[in-house]
């Protein structure tokens, strides 16, 4: 019955992440809001309200996602009590047109990465002012709808200031880390659609979550709660088979999803109170929502210091790999050690502390073979100079730079910034540095996330020939902007 969406986070092993912690798990319960098509009379809006009312009742709180086109619904049939009860917890988007086709995916399936920022920034902020409108209540995050996903669709949350939920990045030991420069909260915890209306479907449920839930929560510092989508609660099949398959029906033509009788819902209130009063009585999680999530988790170092640049650089060239830090994300990295190349090359003096620069992750995939093997000195700060002036121009890493019009790949240029930078620090630069091969972009957990993202093909809404390929290449760049967040 119980289901993390991709599996307990200590499956992944490190020693640089540790999944013991003695704090407790933070659990918001986590609604998605979503049929606009039942009719009004067979009162399926009613089950968010009593939702609502009951989890106010036994003193818990969560968040309610809603997909913009059922804010607008509930808006034109005058259900203001519906409206009120969901936002005296907290609510979040679940994109503004929900399964309407193109879906997110579909329409950044080949948007190149200007296009699809912008296009994610005017649609979904859209959605995000109306839902603030309605609900009266700020919107900081916003949770992903079946397979509706890509990387300029974080990015655009991060620059609107918004948390992006239901995330397939992660970091062991971490649920909630930074990715695309926004803060990304992974997975979800539950399956509770087809069971609240009947007592022996849910009695063995709660059953098993009472003997797995405080083991299942070890180690984990943020979980969404899927308490349920609440149409589920009373419909036989979900609203959107409407737009199984790339199908796009007029609003005319939209059936209602088969319901389940109406006296089944005294039993599904009864049994979801049961549900919410279990987690209220357990000491070892802290229940929240995720407005207050984001405010928790909102921390960043201003600063990058020497110390810290030299303790990651150390673990670069012994390693040979790109590192993923506790704090700093590899563009972080990438971005301070050119910054202290570029400031020795001018002044003999390396800095001791700069202001922290995020650039997003290089927009073409980086040569993992440079097509040169050996740089003077004087090259790698020519080097560090174009990197560093490309990162304050376009904002991102870039994914190749030349020397005597030979290609050095962005994974061998962050290599070769680390040697030059430990010798600037310690024994002196040296004459010329080798140029190794080395990985375009961060690799250690990309299988792992990328089989996930790579996954959303298959969510039943899309079209069957819709192509993930760009939306992968492109998140595997973005890993170079990952990195754990930490509570404040």
């Amino acid at each position: 019955m119980r289901i993390i969406s991709t599996g307990l986070i200590c499956l992944f092993m490190s020693v640089t992440f540790s999944c013991e912690s003695t704090q407790k798990t933070y659990v918001s319960v986590v609604f998605d809001v979503e049929d606009y098509i039942s009719p009004i009379e067979e009162g399926v809006d009613e089950i968010p309200k009593w939702m609502a009312e009951t989890m106010t009742e036994v003193g818990v709180t969560g968040t309610f996602f809603v997909i913009g086109e059922k804010a607008r619904s509930l808006e034109e049939r005058g259900r203001q009590d519906v409206i009120e009860a969901m936002a005296s917890h907290d609510i979040g988007s679940h994109t503004n047109q929900g399964s309407i086709h193109p879906t997110v995916t579909e329409i950044l399936e080949a948007a190149d990465w200007e296009t699809g920022v912008r296009t994610m920034m005017e649609n979904e902020s859209a959605g995000i002012k109306e839902l603030e409108r309605i609900f009266e209540v700020p919107v900081t995050t916003f949770a992903r709808h079946g397979g509706s996903y890509g990387p300029q669709l974080v990015t655009a949350l991060g620059e609107m200031g918004r948390g992006y939920v239901y995330s397939p990045v992660r970091l062991p030991g971490h649920y909630a880390v930074w990715f695309c420069n926004a803060l990304n909260f992974h997975g979800d915890y539950g399956s509770f659609d087809n069971l609240y209306y009947k007592d022996e479907l849910f009695d063995p449920a709660l059953k098993e979550l009472e003997e797995s839930f405080s083991e299942d929560m070890a180690g984990l510092d943020v979980v969404s709660f899927f308490a349920c989508h609440p149409t589920k609660v009373r419909a036989e099949q979900f609203w959107d088979f409407n737009f199984y398959e790339g199908a796009n029906p007029s609003p005319g033509q939209l059936l209602p999803p088969k319901l389940r009788p109406a006296e089944s819902m005294e039993t599904a209130r009864k049994n979801f109170k049961r549900l919410m009063q279990f987690l209220a009585d357990q000491d070892y999680i802290e229940i929240t929502t995720f407005s207050d999530l984001m405010e928790r988790f909102s921390w960043q170092p201003e600063k990058i210091s020497q110390k810290d640049l030299k303790r990651i650089a150390v673990e670069v060239v012994a390693k040979e790999e790109i590192i993923i830090d506790e704090y700093y994300s590899p563009s972080e990295i990438f971005a301070g050690l050119t910054r202290s190349i570029v400031e020795y090359s001018k002044s003999g003096k390396v800095p001791k502390k700069m202001e922290r620069e995020s650039p997003l992750g290089p927009m073409e995939m980086p040569i993992d073979v440079p097509e040169v093997s050996k740089v003077t000195m004087d090259q790698v700060s020519e080097l560090a100079g174009m990197a560093h002036q490309a990162i304050q121009e376009q904002g991102y890493l870039p994914s190749r730079l030349h020397v005597d019009g030979k290609w050095i790949g962005t994974g061998s240029l962050l290599s070769l910034f680390c040697s030059a930078y430990l010798d600037v620090l310690g024994k002196g630069p040296q004459e010329s540095y080798e140029i190794i091969p080395f990985d375009p972009y961060p690799t250690e957990y990309e299988e792992e996330i990328i089989s996930e993202v790579e996954g959303y093909k298959y969510w039943i809404v899309h079209r069957l020939d819709l192509d993930m390929s760009l939306i992968a290449e492109y998140t595997r760049l973005q890993l170079w902007t990952l990195k754990p967040a930490h509570e404040n």
